[in-house]
C-alpha cells in the first residue's frame, strides 16, 4: 500500500463559523480523520482498539495556517507517517486547496495500552507492515519541544463547559475538542479566532465526568502562552500566533 494517504473532502456548513470560515476544532477532525483511515489500513488505527486493545494517543501537535478555507471549497488532507521508533510513531499532514499549500503540520503520537494506560512498545509486526517516509517532516524537531504554561498570574481563566459529543470511544474528551475550548477562549478575549501557527503538548487525558475546562493566555511578545487544565493541574499546554 502507498505510503502516503490522501483524503479528499469539502468545508461543509457544519465545519465553518459565522464568517464562512473553517473553524480551529474542524481542521483539526479533517487531520485525525485522515490519519485514522490511514492507520486502519494497517490494522494500526481504530481496529487496533478492537483487536490488541492497544491505541494511539496524539501528544504533540504543530500546525501553521497558510490560509483557512471556506465554505464549500474543496481540501485534500495529505498524511504519512514519518517513522516509528519503541513506542512513538512520527506523522505528517499537508491540507491543499487545489494546487494552494493551506496546512502544514507535523504531530507525535505515543502507543498504549488502553486498560493499563501505560506505554507499550509499537509491535514488531505492525511496525515492520506500516509504511514511512522520514526525512520530510514539516517539524523535525518536535520530540524536543518543550511548552511553559502560563505564568500563574495570566488573567482569569475562561471556564468553558464540557458536552457529552466531546467523549470520543476511547472514554476521554477527543483531542479535537481541546482547539473548540481554546478557539472560544480566544474569541471571549478579544484576539483572533484563527491563529497563524500553533504547538500544543498534550499532557494527560480529560475525563469524562468533567464538568468543564479552564483555559488560561498569556500574551508574550509576539505568541501567547495557553493552558487547558482544572485546579489541579494540565490537560494540555502550548502556545500560538495570531
Amino acid at each position: 500500500m502507498s505510503v502516503e494517504f490522501t483524503l479528499p473532502a469539502t468545508v461543509a456548513y457544519w465545519d465553518v463559523d459565522r464568517d464562512d470560515t473553517l473553524q480551529l476544532p474542524a481542521l483539526f477532525k479533517f487531520l485525525q480523520e485522515a490519519a485514522v483511515k490511514h492507520a486502519d489500513l494497517f490494522a494500526a488505527g481504530t481496529r487496533a482498539i478492537a483487536t490488541r486493545g492497544e491505541s494511539w494517543v496524539l501528544n504533540r501537535l504543530a500546525v501553521v495556517c497558510h490560509r483557512y478555507p471556506k465554505y464549500e471549497e474543496p481540501l485534500r488532507v495529505v498524511t504519512w507517517s514519518s517513522g516509528i521508533h519503541l513506542f512513538k510513531g512520527y506523522r505528517d499532514f499537508r491540507v491543499f486547496c487545489g494546487d494552494e499549500l493551506v496546512v502544514s503540520a507535523s504531530s507525535l503520537w505515543l502507543y498504549i495500552n488502553l486498560q493499563t494506560k501505560s506505554l507499550v512498545r509499537v509491535p514488531a509486526d505492525l511496525a515492520a507492515a506500516f509504511p514511512s517516509r522520514p526525512g520530510e517532516a514539516f517539524r523535525p524537531d518536535l520530540d524536543k519541544l518543550r511548552l511553559a504554561p502560563p505564568a500563574a498570574t495570566a488573567v482569569a481563566p475562561h471556564l468553558i463547559s464540557v458536552r457529552y459529543s466531546d467523549i470520543d470511544s476511547n472514554g476521554h474528551v477527543n483531542n479535537t475538542a481541546y482547539f473548540d475550548y481554546l478557539q472560544t477562549a480566544l474569541v471571549r478575549s478579544g484576539l483572533s479566532p484563527r491563529p497563524r501557527s500553533l504547538e500544543i503538548q498534550f499532557l494527560k487525558e480529560i475525563p469524562p465526568e468533567a464538568d468543564a475546562v479552564a483555559v488560561q493566555l498569556e500574551s508574550r511578545a509576539d505568541e501567547i502562552a495557553f493552558g487547558l487544565g482544572q485546579t489541579d493541574g494540565w490537560f494540555a499546554q502550548g502556545r500560538l500566533r495570531v
